[in-house]
């Protein structure tokens, strides 16, 4: 239980540097926002219509499935474990704060 409850505030906080780096590769809150929510709402619903072995493969390791992992109690098949869904997540956060470091290096006014 208190993995649970430590994993929520942790996948929260990460969720937020990400919009926080998306909206700074954008140079656009309005924008960050939307692509934080379309990479956590929309893109998992499109994944079902992939066939099923490719939906298998690709959806433990988006970012809200990767933070699902983190804070579920009761594990289903094909579900990332809790540490190494605290590594997916963190390799997004890299990924988008790598990003937003570079847009911020080659265009800052």
């Amino acid at each position: 239980m208190l993995r649970s409850l430590l994993g929520a505030g942790v996948y929260l906080g990460l969720v937020g540097v990400i919009g926080v780096a998306l909206g700074a590769v954008l140079r656009s809150v309005a924008g960050g926002i939307s692509v934080l929510v379309a990479g956590l709402m929309l893109i998992p619903g499109l994944l079902s219509l992939l066939p099923t072995v490719w939906r298998n493969d690709i959806t433990p390791y988006l970012p809200s499935n990767a933070g699902e992992a983190i804070f579920t109690l009761h594990r289903t098949a094909g579900m990332l474990s809790p540490g190494n869904g605290v590594l997916v997540l963190l390799a997004w956060t890299v990924l988008a704060l790598g990003g937003a470091a570079r847009r911020l290096v080659r265009s800052d006014a």
